[in-house]
């Protein structure tokens, strides 16, 4: 009797041993593998994405529709009896250059991480950015957590900054003139219409050019000369380091002996009060 259940207990501990060896226990983290899903050869927009940090799981052409313009037929094809899409979406508060999807890894049996890495530009202008890619069939049930790496894109300064001219010509403004001496001179940064009103006056109910101010700054340099009549004949601006710049403005005077005022205004890109901005003017005698 004790052999024969010896010899079942034996038999027993076979069978464990092979249905372990049949069946070997996951090894996590490991890598998924996805394809990335593009609309940029199709008319389709995304639309009611949330830009936070969360990614949705999509497994159906129904959801879909819901963060897609267009007809359905129009949406780059995936089978969703097999696969999933998933969608991440972010407003990120410093200038995107570049944002790459390293890796996606599963760490359980139902939690997953999408590790994308974003390279920022030398720039403050707001981007918000969407991925998308396709992954085997997932449940709903499943958790994907977005990480972001950030690097610093690499520049060589100077670097020059491209601008254009702002004018008031055509209107009834003019500019409020700088209070001062002979050969002061200053740059202000504005960034508002508010700001602006400071240092535009109109006689009458006209405009002056708009701005925007959401993607925009109006940098106006200006200054006081004593001999006649000011020209400006050159302007430039360049950036020096990540929050230093340089402008530069060439005005030609005259040799007449009377007070005479100056003004050079250029919209750049949104700048910030971080921002350093140097001016440099050069006079040319005429």
């Amino acid at each position: 009797m004790k052999k024969n259940i010896l010899k079942l207990l034996a038999l027993f501990m076979v069978l464990i041993a092979l249905s372990t060896s049949c069946n070997p226990e996951e090894k996590y983290p490991k890598d998924v593998s996805f394809t990335e899903y593009s609309i940029e050869e199709t008319s389709c927009q995304w639309v009611n994405l949330p830009y936070d940090n969360k990614v949705i799981i999509i497994n159906s052409a129904e959801e879909l529709k819901k963060y897609l313009t267009g007809k359905v037929s129009d949406f780059p094809a995936i089978d969703f009896s097999k696969q999933s899409l998933l969608l991440a979406s972010r407003n990120s508060s410093n200038g995107v250059l570049s944002f790459t999807i390293t890796d996606l890894q599963q760490h359980s049996s139902n939690k997953y991480s999408l590790n994308i890495e974003i390279t920022l530009s030398d720039t403050t202008a707001n981007k918000t950015w969407c991925k998308a890619i396709i992954v085997k069939k997932m449940s709903e049930n499943n958790e994907v957590i977005l990480n972001i790496t950030f690097k610093e894109q690499e520049i060589a300064y100077p670097i020059d900054i491209p601008f254009e001219d702002y004018s008031l010509e055509g209107t009834s403004c003019e500019w409020v003139r700088l209070k001062g001496r002979p050969y002061d001179f200053e740059l202000v940064s504005i960034n508002s219409n508010e700001e602006l009103e400071k240092y535009i006056e109109c006689t009458d109910e006209s405009n002056f050019p708009a701005i925007d101010f959401s993607r925009y700054t109006l940098l106006l340099a200006r200054g006081i000369e004593s001999s006649g009549s000011s020209v400006p004949n050159h302007n430039s601006l360049q950036q020096l380091s990540k929050q230093h710049y340089k402008m530069e403005a060439e005005i030609f005077v005259g040799n007449a002996a009377y007070i005479s005022y100056w003004q050079v205004p250029i919209i750049v890109r949104k700048m910030t009060k971080e921002d350093i901005i140097e001016l440099i003017v050069t006079r040319i005698c005429v």
